[in-house]
């Protein structure tokens, strides 16, 4: 059985409504919301980072001291031979007492309350989301001010820090851009104190820098990436790569005339493809390789994985989060994509496959409900047996 989240990202922003908060400021403006204290205090504490340095092991999770925009050299804090690599506590706590700042990354990979959180994010917002940790003592900032390419959520679980937030120099700047975002001359459009449960929203390249105030701090923020513009055309472009127009040599095009008019044969593979709706397709395609938390039940879940299906029988989606199905007009079968691999099945399988999710199994019942033609479901029994056998499937007795 699985246990209700700590907290979901609705409870986060309780006080400002999710709707309104997702009209009003998700990819717009700055939100501070002043929170009670100690209502972070079930989600992740001090005890819990300790327990965390204390029974994991670098690299994982990756864990980095920075002081005044510099990182720290890890070998004062990271000691032993290369794949047997320890924590030097020793090291560690010398440079936490000068005022270095300690970053732990991907805190949801070793904490089951943020990783739920975590998951409520990526719910909610569509996007793919980490959290990194942050614990700092004295007065020194561990980066200089800085812009973040994804959008930024900041929980202050213990003690106090000092931000200032300044507009973007570029509107929607990437990590890779083509130009440089200036850094910011003016002053700050926002200026306070984020105190225990607390919070800060602050969209894609706004400029920002926190500052320890000479006692124990610890916040984690959410990174929240959003597809661009840019990651849809090169998505796009892959996909016309199944045309041999899309894949010919341009050495051959000597001629002007020949150049012209492949140029204008490309202008219309791409206005054709656009009547399947790409962009949609694509959002499904990011959607489908977010992958649920490991989903681990023994002792049963081996037998239940051999057992013949039963009318008790549930179907969960052992890697992902959903499958993103294929199916060209004139092809005789379907495909989706697990694990770097295609899967074929029957198109009359499609509209069943589509049905699966990591989050919760479906009834076989429910699934078999869906093809048409019901002479085919002792074959689309066998497919799942068959795929559950390759470990793409969870089969699950209620």
């Amino acid at each position: 059985m699985s246990s209700a989240p700590e907290m979901t990202f609705e409870q986060v922003f309780a006080s400002v409504g999710t709707a309104r908060f997702l009209s009003e400021y998700w990819t717009k403006k700055p939100l501070y919301l002043k929170g009670e204290k100690g209502r972070f205090e079930r989600l992740f504490s001090w005890a819990d980072l300790n327990q965390i340095l204390a029974w994991h092991p670098p690299p994982q999770p990756q864990l980095r001291l920075f002081q005044e925009g510099v990182m720290v050299d890890l070998r004062r804090y990271i000691d032993g031979p290369v794949g047997n690599l320890r924590l030097n506590p020793g090291g560690l706590m010398a440079i936490l007492a000068q005022g270095a700042t300690m970053i732990m990354d991907g805190v949801q990979e070793v904490s089951p309350a943020i990783h739920d959180l975590t998951a409520s994010f990526e719910e909610t917002l569509s996007s793919t989301c980490a959290a990194n940790l942050y614990a700092g003592w004295r007065t020194q900032k561990g980066f200089n001010v800085h812009w973040d390419p994804h959008e930024v959520f900041a929980l202050q679980l213990a003690g106090r820090k000092r931000w200032q937030v300044f507009a973007p120099t570029r509107i929607d700047p990437l990590a890779d851009d083509i130009e440089t975002a200036e850094p910011p001359k003016g002053q700050p459009i926002w200026e306070g104190i984020l105190s225990e449960g607390d919070v800060l929203y602050l969209p894609r390249g706004f400029w920002h820098v926190a500052y320890p105030l000479d006692e124990p701090s610890l916040h984690i923020t959410w990174s929240a990436h959003t597809f661009t513009g840019v990651e849809f055309l090169q998505w796009w472009m892959r996909t016309l790569r199944r045309h041999p127009e899309a894949r010919t040599s341009l050495t051959r095009l000597n001629d002007p005339q020949a150049r012209k008019a492949y140029a204008a044969k490309l202008v219309d593979l791409l206005a054709a493809s656009t009547q399947g709706d790409p962009l949609d397709q694509f959002l499904q395609t990011q959607q489908a390789v977010r992958r649920p938390r490991p989903r681990i039940r023994l002792p049963q879940a081996p037998i239940e994985q051999g057992a013949p299906l039963s009318p008790d029988t549930t179907i969960r989606l052992a890697n992902l989060s959903a499958l993103f199905v294929e199916h060209d007009a004139g092809e005789p079968l379907a495909k989706f994509a697990v694990g770097g691999s295609y899967w074929y099945i029957r198109p009359e399988f499609v509209a069943a496959f589509r049905r699966l999710s990591g989050a919760q199994g479906v009834s076989i019942g429910d699934l078999a409900a869906t093809i048409a033609d019901k002479s085919l479901v002792p074959m689309f029994h066998g497919t799942i047996d068959a795929f559950a056998g390759a470990g793409l499937l969870f089969k699950e007795i209620c």
